[in-house]
Parts: structure tokens; C-alpha cells; sequence
């Protein structure tokens, strides 16, 4: 017979996490009326570009970027496509292989962007008003822990392999 208690157990947790994305969601569903600047859907990928450039000019390749946000490289391009219109992102010609291109935020993809970090903070700041720093700190390594062990088993990759690995404290969620 299965465990009752685990089994009952993950499915609470599946119920919280659906909750979470209901929130999430709604949370997400504010953003367009806050920050016209960024076309929707694109967000994640204006992120990830800056996640994987940080503080340089160096820039990304789509192919990479797609790696990175685990869709496939024709959606990655389209919110690209998307996000060089608004003037988001630049896209150059790669100088070592003139035929890829490299992707870096625009000066006006980094203000916005830091706009709507602050944006997020506050929102997220006030919804934790009660947490302390220990409890936001436990929570980021249990949803790191949690990601992190789930990810090889939803996905058939072989670009799973390649995604880039967080680095949270996880002694913090044990």
C-alpha cells in the first residue's frame, strides 16, 4: 500500500503549487497595465537576457536564450523579434561568427527593466511584510530545492542537461 501520509502530503503541496500559480498569474496579469513598454508574454525573456549578461555588453545568443528559458527557439524569436520593435533589445551580428546574431538589453530595455524590478519588489515587499529575511531565505532554497529536483523529471531534453544550475544555499531548506 502507498504511503498515505507522503501521498497526502503531495497532494497538498500540488494544491498550494496551483494556488501559487493563480497567484502568480494575477500578480503577472498587473504588469501589462503598470508597464506598457514591454510586450506581453516577453517579460521572462527581457529577464533572462539580462540574467545571462550580467553587468557586461558581451550579450547572448538566441539559441542559448531558449536553453535558458526552456522554450523552443521560433518563440524565443518571436518575443525577440517582438522586443527589438519596442527597442527593448539590440541585436547585432555576432563578431566571431557573422552569421549568429547576439542579443543585449538596449539602455531602454535596462531602465524599464529595472523599473519593473522595483515594481515587483514593492508588490513583493508588501505581500511579505510579516516574513523576516531567515523565512524569505528558507522559502528561495526550498523553491530552488524543489525546481531543481523536479526539473530532470518533467523533461526529455537533451538541452535539459545544459540549463543552467542555481546555486541557493539549500542547507537553508533542510
Amino acid at each position: 500500500m502507498p504511503d498515505d501520509a507522503g501521498t497526502a502530503a503531495r497532494r497538498e503541496l500540488l494544491h498550494q503549487v496551483r494556488e501559487m500559480f493563480t497567484a502568480f498569474r494575477l500578480f503577472k496579469g498587473e504588469l501589462p497595465s503598470q508597464h506598457a513598454a514591454v510586450p506581453p508574454g516577453t517579460l521572462m525573456v527581457l529577464a533572462s537576457i539580462d540574467q545571462m549578461t550580467p553587468g557586461s555588453d558581451a550579450g547572448c545568443h538566441l539559441k542559448d536564450l531558449a536553453v535558458r528559458c526552456s522554450l523552443d527557439p521560433s518563440t524565443v524569436s518571436r518575443s525577440v523579434a517582438a522586443l527589438v520593435k519596442s527597442g527593448l533589445v539590440d541585436r547585432s551580428a555576432d563578431p566571431v561568427d557573422g552569421r549568429a546574431s547576439v542579443l543585449a538589453l538596449s539602455a531602454h530595455g535596462r531602465s524599464t527593466l529595472d523599473e519593473i524590478y522595483g515594481w515587483i519588489d514593492d508588490r513583493l515587499a508588501m505581500a511579505m511584510r510579516g516574513w523576516d529575511l531567515d523565512d524569505i531565505a528558507v522559502f528561495t532554497a526550498l523553491m530552488q530545492r524543489f525546481s531543481a529536483d523536479l526539473l530532470p523529471r518533467t523533461t526529455t531534453s537533451p538541452e535539459a542537461a545544459r540549463l543552467p544550475q542555481a546555486n541557493y544555499p539549500l542547507e537553508a531548506a533542510r
